[in-house]
């Protein structure tokens, strides 16, 4: 993959401590979005087009975090892409339509390669306040306002966003299951697999090289490793029974599987050969499935019957200490996802006779339920924490679509709109 290069920090960000805590209070307060402006970027050689999509790519992820309001550009006074250098305009033309973030830059592009300049203006303050130069292909500009948009989450929330990262889910074809990936934002959806079987349950490599999942492709479910980038593929499990919901251990170097036997299904660690290393439940015919590592790695949420109803249960990474914790009022819980803040765990319940998301702390206390409508499955995290990728059926007796909203709950965007079903989302990690 090639790489962006950040050249240079382009200003020091020198905000009295008294200013930034009351941005960062103003971004975060309950009912209150930021207004920012994202014009079109100067443009100093190259296609127009260019300076016109690093600002709409950023505004969709702006608008998608729920913590701004993008202003419409139709109110701009400014002339589109106006070239007088970082200073040479007049905060009064946005603070006059309301803008108290502004975002201007200068592309500069030389055949296939370019150069970014962007800048985040305090309109109240009258001057910049973050700067970042970047240095590419222009197929890769789009990753450059990524990097941009996280740099502003950062500034306002202390903390880097999880623009640029990618979703990867299950989606039908025909009367087969096929893995499919896109952006964040719903974006730049393509299909990865042509298994002509059923490929599902997938997952990310802590470093995003490689997608595990489990597939019918040789009419025998097997676990494999998918290079998201290349498409290759490599087959880890070599035998008749079911094994799913596979996920690395900490290291990559592994993986943790349920295996079913009979009536039976434990949860194991086998390496790339499809050798059990290590059996970490002996449920005597319970079913325990879907692990979930703490990011610590010292811990694993999964979902097991052993006390008669599916329920969520966490143990050591070893198999020992297994103590339940979702005590909702609930007989059916499943699908649990480690937050990588390391202090929340995601879940699915049957609540109501749907199925509806919940977030609890790991010792089961403080249990939220997240959505309300329709059938809503197969949660899993943000890099970031902030948000949660989701399965809904969104209220209406329909096909399953993918669909994020913030850890609270808020914010509930549609990603994407097929006509079949798509499935267990699995967030992957931002990459530099």
């Amino acid at each position: 993959m090639k790489k962006i290069f950040l050249i240079t920090a382009l200003l020091s960000v020198f905000v009295p401590v008294s200013l930034f805590a009351q941005t960062r209070l103003n971004v975060q307060g309950a009912g209150r979005l930021y207004p920012i402006a994202l014009p079109q970027l100067c443009i100093k050689g190259g296609q127009e087009v260019v300076a016109r999509e690093i600002p709409a790519a950023m505004a969709k992820d702006l608008k998608l975090s729920g913590y701004f309001e993008i202003l419409n550009p139709n109110s701009f006074i400014e002339t589109p892409g106006k070239c007088d250098g970082p200073d040479g305009f007049a905060y009064s033309d946005w603070s006059v339509i309301g803008v108290e973030g502004l975002v201007r830059g200068v592309v500069e592009a030389n055949g296939s390669n370019v150069r970014v300049s962007l800048f985040l203006h305090d309109v109240q303050q009258r001057r910049p306040v973050l700067g970042k130069e970047y240095v590419g292909e222009i197929s890769q500009v789009r990753q450059m306002a990524h990097k941009f948009a996280n740099e502003i989450m950062k500034f306002f929330t202390g903390e880097m966003g999880s623009f640029g990262s990618q979703i990867v889910f299950s989606g039908r074809v025909g009367r087969f299951k096929e893995l499919f990936i896109m952006d964040m934002d719903g974006s730049n959806v393509r299909q990865l697999t042509n298994d002509r079987g059923l490929a599902i349950s997938a997952s990310w490599a802590p470093n995003g090289s490689e997608i595990l999942y489990t597939t019918y492709r040789d009419r025998v479910p097997e676990v494999y490793a998918l290079n998201p980038v290349n498409r290759r593929i490599q087959r880890l499990t070599h035998s008749s029974v079911l094994e799913i919901g596979a996920v690395y251990t900490p290291d990559g170097r592994n993986f943790a599987v349920s295996r079913s036997v009979g009536r039976e299904s434990d949860i194991v660690i086998m390496d790339r050969g499809g050798n059990i290393l290590r059996r970490l439940t002996n449920g005597s015919r319970a079913i325990d499935v879907s692990p979930s590592y703490s990011p610590d790695g010292r811990q694993i949420a999964f979902c097991s019957d052993r006390a008669g109803s599916p329920q969520i249960y966490i143990m050591n990474s070893d198999g020992s200490n297994v103590r339940r914790i979702s005590y909702v009022t609930s007989s059916y819980c499943t699908s649990p996802s480690w937050s990588p803040k390391g202090d929340k765990i995601a879940y699915v319940c049957r609540a109501d006779g749907m199925f509806q998301v919940f977030v609890s702390d790991i010792s089961g206390m403080n249990a939220l339920q997240l959505t309300s409508y329709g059938d809503n499955e197969d949660p899993d995290w943000s890099p970031d924490g902030r948000y949660i990728v989701f399965a809904s059926t969104f209220g209406r007796k329909a096909n399953f679509n993918i669909a994020i909203m913030k850890n609270d709950g808020g914010n509930i965007t549609q990603l994407t709109y097929g006509h079949v079903s798509d499935t267990e989302p699995a967030w992957g990690p931002v990459l530099q």
